[in-house]
């Protein structure tokens, strides 16, 4: 009910922006999106009757997952007016297609997930995993990005490219509370 609930309220934001906004920011409607995306897959792996449905609600999971971080960076980068690249937003969306690649391949690969079977707890489906020699290139990669944001934050702060010390305590929490709902 809870990852339903979610879905439905991440819906319902994403909707709500498309519809309240006059003046869309097409990172915003990313970010919105993969949150949905993350929560329906959540929901369809709650209700999974297979092994097979399960891995596919994983990786639908996984695809909003591997891409949050980087929206969530690029939206950092320019609130803090920090300049970077052209080519930054191009080579995040390649590294995100990796290592979706890698965190989708269980039920094809081993390199994720070792084994993983179907569990119900509760009346909710669970993936029951023993991990692979790659399911450490997630954690590396949440971390690098959580990194970065915080990097970014301190260095607008220093060089006083906020608008306020508000706005970098805004951003900063921001991230926290993010980081902190993928460590749940």
């Amino acid at each position: 009910m809870i990852y339903g609930t979610a879905a439905v309220l991440s819906l319902l934001v994403l909707v709500g922006y498309l519809c309240a906004v006059r003046k869309k920011d097409g990172l915003f409607v990313l970010l919105f999106s993969s949150v949905l995306v993350v929560n329906i897959g959540y929901y369809a792996l709650s209700v999974s009757g297979t092994l097979d449905q399960a891995l596919w609600a994983n990786r639908v999971a996984y695809l909003g997952s591997v891409f949050l971080p980087a929206v969530m960076l690029l939206i950092i980068l320019g609130a803090t007016n920090v300049d970077y690249p052209k080519w930054l937003p191009a080579l995040l969306a390649g590294i995100g297609a990796v290592v979706f690649l890698i965190a989708a391949s269980p039920g094809v690969l081993t390199v994720y997930y070792k084994e993983v079977s179907l569990v119900t707890v509760n009346g909710t489906a669970m993936l029951q995993k023993v991990y692979g020699p790659l399911h450490f290139l997630y954690g590396v990669y949440l971390l690098a990005y959580f990194t970065a944001m915080v990097v970014v934050i301190l260095y607008a702060a220093a060089e006083q490219k906020t608008r306020s010390t508000g706005h970098v305590v805004i951003l900063a929490i921001a991230v926290f509370v993010n980081l902190g709902v993928w460590f749940i």
